[in-house]
């Protein structure tokens, strides 16, 4: 295992805040699935100590090992100074750059009016439609295979009205062209958000979730009830106290990446990162 210092990584801070939800602490290790690949990760004395099977070097390309966060953060702190504590108090947060856009899309379907346990529990409970890679993990399974599993099936596991929408996302999905999904890595971010927002069920803050963290366009902002509040309070007070309706939201987002560029989605993740370590285990509202 390679050893990583805290101050260029805190894998359980990457991992518990909701970006992804297959990751799952015991005793000290944490352990959890990324595309094809088991990743392990051992806090010790001196940092983080991860490895990946079968692939050596999945664990980097999820944890964006090849960016410098110290970088990163200090571009952020040079465009916003007001986020100097947030910065200093997540040291290792890092933004994750999933392998499966298909996992990251289903996996953010089941976040609506939900709290962090429940999502894991959803989004295991749909892994284990895929192939089992070792004890209790799982390969997520394919669009085709998700379409199958009937809408009653999804009900009676506790996944309510989000049935409907699983059901019929994967549908769809299985209606386009091979690899249509991954491609919108390829094209701009306001395409992709467009594109994502055909999908049945998948809303503004949804699609820039999957836009995100799954097709990996570092300039989305997922807004939520709490990210909102600490815009207005930045950027907007006269709007504090009121709705995030689809104007606001798009310039509120609008105003994160023109004051952070590229690292508009960093930024988010420390705002939203305080809010999961405040709360505990608070509810989505994607």
């Amino acid at each position: 295992m390679t050893v990583i210092p805290r101050e260029h990584l805190d894998f359980g801070a990457c991992v518990s805040s909701g970006q992804v939800f297959r990751f799952k602490e015991v005793g000290k290790k944490w352990v959890g699935v990324d595309g094809s690949n088991i990743i392990e990760a051992i806090e010790t004395a001196d940092g983080w100590s991860v490895r990946s099977c079968p692939d050596p070097r999945a664990w980097m390309d999820l944890l964006q090992m090849g960016q410098n966060l110290l970088q990163i953060k200090r571009t952020i702190a040079d465009c916003e100074p007001r986020l100097t504590r947030q910065l200093e108090a997540y040291p290792g947060l890092r933004l994750l750059r999933c392998q499966r856009s298909d996992e990251t899309l289903f996996s953010f379907l089941c976040t609506p009016n939900n709290n962090m346990a429940r999502i894991g529990r959803m989004v295991r409970e749909l892994a284990a439609y895929g192939k089992e890679m070792g004890e209790g993990l799982f390969e997520f399974p394919g669009v085709g295979r998700i379409a199958a599993i009937p809408e009653a099936e999804l009900r009676s596991k506790g996944f309510g009205y989000r049935a409907a929408t699983i059901t019929k996302v994967a549908r769809e999905l299985a209606q386009r062209p091979s690899g249509w999904l991954d491609g919108l890595r390829q094209v701009p971010y306001e395409n992709a958000i467009r594109a994502l927002s055909e999908l049945p069920g998948v809303g503004p803050k949804l699609a820039d979730c999957v836009c995100l963290f799954g097709l990996h366009h570092s300039q989305a902002v997922p807004f939520d009830v709490h990210l909102w509040r600490a815009a207005t309070r930045l950027y907007f007070p006269a709007w504090s106290g009121k709705s995030l309706t689809a104007l606001r939201y798009r310039s509120a987002g609008s105003e994160f990446r023109r004051r952070f560029g590229n690292t508009a989605g960093w930024a988010q993740q420390y705002l939203f990162y305080e809010r999961i370590a405040a709360a505990g285990t608070p509810v989505c509202n994607y």
